[in-house]
């Protein structure tokens, strides 16, 4: 993913290789493949409607193509395990590739965007000619990713919509790509005049989002994100005499160029 970030964003590129990575790299049905170009070009267009550099700092072309392909690995591995079928992977990989069509950095009341974004790409896939079942399915998916919802109903949520969950968090719960999209995450709250506490560019802040996480998906555990977040949270521990907050509050004390050079020392050391 971060070599992926020297790259100019393609999501057209991304929303291929995802469907190609669960069907065993045939290709996918005319319909799936129109609505796939659909959303692809509903996402290159709306990135270029910014001016130049003003694209929001994390829910941007990059989050979307990372996300994308991250549903992409989640799911093969559930449809390997058996715990998903292609249908069902494929309508997820749709909506993960829409989950934030038309975000532009702001911070609205909760599920507004995404409830936005799940109409938007659900109506894109009946334009290819899919049919309502999986029109559902994108919706349902794209709501789930409201990170405002109720722990009632994260634990309710179909295996799709875990799968999606942990594919829109999958970059930001990696180490070293991770904490530059804490930073980003924090300029664009900042640049709509939002106010996160503790801010996601801090060790506090980035401890709060390795705690929030639910239990993983077995296809999580298998691609090694579960490994990732405890060494990350171990490191914090190291840092802390045994404490994770006391470590976090020690590198946030620190100038953050030392802090860095301290937290990944001790990811070295946890790994």
């Amino acid at each position: 993913m971060i070599r992926r970030r020297a790259q100019p964003a393609d999501i057209r590129a991304a929303l291929t290789e995802a469907l190609g990575t669960v069907l065993h790299g045939q290709k996918p049905p005319p319909r799936v493949a129109a609505a796939a170009a659909l959303i692809a070009e509903a996402v290159a267009a709306h990135a270029a409607s910014f001016q130049p550099g003003s694209e929001p700092d994390y829910h941007n072309h990059y989050h979307q193509a990372e996300a994308t392909l991250a549903m992409g690995r989640l799911c093969a591995e559930a449809v390997r395990l058996g715990q998903l079928d292609a249908e069902h992977a494929v309508a997820g990989i749709l909506a993960m590739g829409g989950h934030d069509l038309q975000h532009d950095g702001s911070v609205p009341p909760p599920g507004k965007l995404e409830a936005h974004s799940a109409v938007l790409t659900a109506a894109l896939a009946a334009q290819a000619g899919l049919d309502q079942t999986i029109q559902d399915q994108i919706r349902q998916v794209i709501l789930a990713t409201d990170p405002s919802r109720a722990a009632a109903g994260l634990d309710e949520d179909s295996m799709l919509c875990r799968l999606a969950r942990e594919a829109d968090l999958f970059a930001s719960l990696t180490p070293e790509l991770g904490w530059r999209l804490s930073q980003t995450l924090a300029r664009e709250i900042r640049a709509a005049g939002g106010n996160a506490e503790p801010p996601p560019d801090s060790f506090a802040g980035r401890l709060r989002l390795l705690r929030a996480r639910r239990p993983m998906t077995e296809a999580a555990r298998n691609l090694g994100l579960e490994a990732g977040v405890a060494a990350q949270l171990a490191a914090l521990a190291a840092l802390g005499d045994g404490d994770q907050e006391a470590g976090a509050k020690r590198l946030d004390a620190m100038p953050p160029n030392e802090a860095w050079a301290h937290y990944r020392a001790a990811l070295a050391a946890a790994v």
